[in-house]
């Protein structure tokens, strides 16, 4: 292999290396570091929420209610438990995904956990949490809706939350009376929970993730350690985990203009503040709890779809054709395993025609190596006529010394747009294969990423030049070859430990194509051993 193609690919693995640790992994936070956004945006961090000079105000209803915490709506995707106290859900169960064991069914809320507290903020700076409020309810199978209702000395509070036949929970907050009110807060505080059993890199897939003046906001866990402030128009918010989300949408004329991002639970959690004018009001929001599933997040015409990991922007187009073609393959073949296998051969089909005509440039330089030491030798006091000759023998060999380098640069954006597909998307979630339990995850047992060493050194090993090549190079060219050769054995050993940490479907889709790779490099090889 060529020292400039050396070179590029070194260029590969130091940037795919810098991203999977620094650009996607867990960075420690600072009191002064900003949100992951488009365009930068105050920001206020503090290491405790934020404490104000307020009182809360005990809140009695004009009747006594029975605590009941079974109170269900559910469709054919979703069964969403409440508790009247408070209005609250406690939990969500998605009927369509289950945990490792494939019997339980996830649940978005942790254990012993609650989410859709109310407090009311009044203008004399004291807050009524009507988490401590027993409501009455009512449940209208027919619509399938519950009412929660408090007659209290203040007025009268109503929550209404009517599901779908999708992941939309339809949540509508209607107050009576309560002059003094100024602003509300909507908490979805208890995190959200683990369902997965790879949580190695849960500090930068958990994340807090908003929309505030058209600027996309990110928290990852990581940050949260610190609560974070941020104000503005506030389009949507949401907390999600690897697969899931919490999502929040106000109606078009509701002024969510408040986010507080914080950890509870270890898991992201959030309180968003919305203001009101009026001493009633009705206010109407979408709620989607569900998988992260670019197409069902994509209808609300919003931006939420941001939640889904997609990679890089620059790069999320091609993201989407390779995520496109593999439901194509998914649909007639079952098996994921197999779908990635067919993927990368068919890749390698298309880019062959690139790739033999890199790998017999490599092949021939080597072979003119004696005359390129000639030309050298007889121009060494005039290097642009050497240049010229040399340029002149490259043309006349059909070689290039850049021959070997373009083929290895175009799998890098090949790499980075297929990382995100291969890691993130929920088809491929507790998709098996052979011994690998996920697909998504990394290889347990480190076979597939040791495979993949493996080849890649034998690959480089055929490219190397052949005992009479070195023969018939000067001296500064062996030392040339001799640093190559070290290349030889540390890059192999650099890619395993990379790849090792990688979902096991990105690993498998690079070691076939090494493997393929490989094999095309003898016959190129052994023609040329014959000629």
């Amino acid at each position: 292999m060529e020292k400039k193609t050396l070179l590029a690919v070194l260029l590969i693995l130091v940037v795919f290396w810098i991203s999977s640790e620094f650009i996607w992994k867990k960075q420690k936070p600072a009191t002064t570091e900003q949100p992951v956004t488009e365009n930068v945006i105050e920001t206020t961090v503090s290491s405790q929420p934020e404490v104000q000079s307020v009182t809360e105000i005990p809140i009695k209803t004009q009747t006594d209610v029975d605590i009941q915490d079974d109170i269900i709506l559910e469709n054919d995707l979703l069964k969403i438990t409440f508790t009247n106290l408070g209005g609250e859900i406690t939990s969500i169960q998605l009927k369509e995904y289950f945990l490792s064991d494939k019997i339980t069914p996830v649940d978005l809320i942790p254990v012993n956990g609650s989410i859709f507290n109310i407090e009311l903020q009044m203008n004399t700076g004291n807050v009524i949490n009507l988490g401590n409020v027993a409501f009455q309810y009512d449940v209208y199978e027919e619509s399938n809706r519950v009412i929660f209702i408090a007659h209290t000395e203040e007025g009268i509070i109503e929550k209404t939350f009517t599901l779908s036949n999708n992941y939309q929970l339809d949540f509508a907050l209607k107050t009576n009376g309560y002059e003094n009110l100024k602003s509300y807060n909507i908490g979805i505080d208890s995190g959200i929970a683990d369902t997965e059993e790879y949580l190695k890199m849960k500090s930068r897939e958990y994340k807090v993730v908003g929309q505030l003046d058209n600027t996309i906001t990110k928290f990852t866990l990581s940050k949260l350690e610190e609560t974070h402030e941020l104000s503005g128009n506030l389009d949507w918010a949401a907390v999600k985990s690897k697969y899931f989300t919490l999502a929040v949408i106000p109606g078009d004329l509701i002024e969510m203009n408040r986010l507080q991002a914080f950890q509870q639970n270890e898991s992201p959690a959030m309180q968003l503040g919305i203001n009101i004018s009026g001493s009633g009001f009705v206010h109407d929001f979408q709620l989607y709890f569900g998988p992260l599933i670019y197409e069902n997040l994509k209808i609300y015409g919003n931006g939420i779809e941001s939640t889904v990991e997609i990679g890089p922007k620059f790069l999320q187009w091609i993201s989407k054709i390779f995520m496109a073609f593999l439901k194509i393959l998914n649909s007639i073949i079952p098996s994921w395993g197999i779908c990635v296998l067919i993927f990368a051969i068919i890749l390698k089909v298309l880019l062959h025609p690139l790739t033999h005509k890199s790998f017999e440039s490599s092949t021939k330089m080597q072979k003119i190596q004696p005359l390129m030491k000639e030309i050298q030798a007889k121009y060494k006091h005039d290097p642009q006529l050497m240049n010229t000759e040399l340029k002149k023998l490259y043309k006349e060999h059909g070689v290039s010394p850049l021959g070997g380098c373009l083929p290895i640069l175009l799998q890098m954006p090949i790499l980075f747009a297929l990382y995100p597909i291969l890691r993130y998307s929920i088809d491929l979630r507790q998709a098996r294969f052979l011994w690998l339990p996920d697909l998504s995850e990394p290889d347990p047992i480190w076979l597939l990423p040791i495979l993949m060493a493996v080849f890649m050194f034998v690959q480089q090993k055929l490219m190397a030049p052949s005992k009479q090549t070195l023969e018939n190079m000067d001296e500064k060219q062996r030392a040339t070859q001799q640093s190559q050769k070290m290349m030889m054995y540390f890059m192999p050993i650099m890619m395993f430990f990379i790849f090792k940490s990688l979902s096991s479907g990105l690993v498998l889709y690079w070691t076939v194509f090494s493997i393929i790779g490989t094999i095309q490099q003898y016959f190129i090889k052994k023609k040329f051993s014959r000629e």
